[in-house]
């Protein structure tokens, strides 16, 4: 039986480590062969005038790298837009698509394009962008060869044994994941993101533990992550492209929303 694939695609440095950490070394301790892509260069998080730009850029890919490497992902990539910038064209399909693709994932994990968050806070335009992305991807330009036909020149047809997208990001969702037995790895690698947290390292490690057992507390876990997952309609194509893969056995629940209060 062949190893799992995940290709996790996200917006900024940091945004995989806040949304969906625990549970991608979860999945990295089973065996799954995961990758990550981060779409920007991460140049303009910083309120220092002197730090934003090419040196920031270069500081948050070494963080990203090391942070990469608790988790358990073993390829990091980057499309290299300019952070803060990213609109929904065409040419942000066509690379999806391309990673698409390229890494022809089992589970495809993706941003929350929500435009606001629960009626809490509006949802940054990178994420928006990038997530919708994804998400016309997974239905259309990665799974139909007329979409971007200039793919199959470069060798890359298009890949229909898409499993599960899993949408991640900020506020509650229907899906949680146990992360009790990672939530260590989770924090250690939000410290890595010395340009973030800088000296408020301890809050934010609070702030996530708190956060988390709050939403683990409906189901019974210490520490959870949420997800909305989808695993069938267009996009979806059983028996095209079975491979003999084995996804796993997660600890998860459905969110009960009445007691949940993340």
């Amino acid at each position: 039986m062949s190893r799992w694939r995940a290709l996790v695609v996200m917006a900024h440095p940091d945004d995989m480590e806040f949304s969906c950490a625990g549970t991608l070394a979860r999945w990295a301790i089973q065996g799954a062969e995961i990758t990550l892509c981060i779409a920007t260069d991460g140049s303009t998080g910083t309120q220092d005038r002197e730090l934003m730009g090419r040196r920031l850029h270069e500081i948050r890919v070494q963080e990203s790298e090391a942070a990469a490497k608790v988790v358990g992902i073993q390829h990091l990539e980057w499309l290299d837009l300019r952070d803060g910038y990213v609109e929904y064209t065409l040419d942000l399909r066509r690379d999806v698509a391309r990673l698409f693709r390229r890494h022809r994932p089992h589970r495809f994990v993706v941003l929350d394009p929500t435009p606001t968050i629960e009626d809490r806070f509006i949802n940054h335009p990178d994420h928006r962008a990038i997530g919708q992305a994804c998400l016309d991807v997974s239905m259309t330009a990665g799974t139909t060869p007329g979409h971007f036909p200039e793919l199959l020149d470069e060798g890359l047809d298009p890949w229909r044994g898409l499993r599960e997208l899993w949408i991640a990001g900020p506020g509650l969702k229907p899906r949680l994941v146990d992360i009790s037995e990672t939530i260590e790895r989770k924090i250690e690698a939000l410290r890595c993101h010395r340009s973030q947290v800088g000296d408020r390292s301890d809050e934010v490690e609070q702030f996530v533990r708190e956060f988390t057992a709050e939403l683990g507390r409906s189901a019974g876990f210490s520490h959870a992550e949420s997800f909305r997952v989808i695993s069938q309609g267009p996009g979806f194509h059983a028996g095209e492209q079975e491979d003999e893969v084995d996804l796993g056995d997660l600890a998860e629940a459905p969110t009960d929303l009445r007691s949940a209060k993340a």
